[in-house]
This record gives C-alpha cells, structure tokens and sequence, in this order.
C-alpha cells in the first residue's frame, strides 16, 4: 500500500468514535459527514423530532464506513486496498 495515499486517507477518514460523541452530545453527525444542509435540516426539525434521531442511532455506523469508503476512493484506493481498510 503507498505510504502517500495511506496519510492522504489518514488525515481526511472520519473518526467514529468522535463523530458518537458529537452525536450523543449536540446531535452533529451529518456536518462531520460533508451533508452541512442536512445537519442544518435536522436542527431545524430538532432530530425530526425525535424520529430522525431514533433512525439516526441505527444508521450512523453506515454513514461512517460509507463515507470513508468514499474518501479511499477518492484518494486512489483499489478495492483489495479498501478491503484491507475494512471498507467493503
């Protein structure tokens, strides 16, 4: 795996354990995830009032993986690199 790629996903991947936290404690989820209209929607409608803050328990951890699924793609990952990342 290139050492370049690898700090380049590094420094950009989203941090689950910091990104519960912020959950659990402000509701912010989907701004760590780059969907600010969201994040903004979803203060909005206060956690569609309460709803959208049930789903969001069980769908986060998704999210997460999905989103840095995107970022490996994004630095040049192959699929048998993001397979040893977890991603897939």
């Amino acid at each position: 795996m290139d050492t370049n790629k690898l700090l380049a996903y590094e420094s950009r991947k989203a941090n689950p354990t910091t990104i519960w936290l912020l959950f659990l404690f402000l509701g912010w989820s989907y701004g760590s995830l780059e969907k600010i209209g969201l994040q903004i929607l979803y203060y909005i409608t206060l956690g569609g009032f309460g709803f959208w803050a049930l789903i969001r328990l069980f769908t986060l951890n998704g999210s997460i993986k999905s989103y840095n699924r995107r970022i490996a793609g994004q630095v040049g990952f192959d699929n048998q690199e993001m397979a040893l990342l977890n991603l897939l």
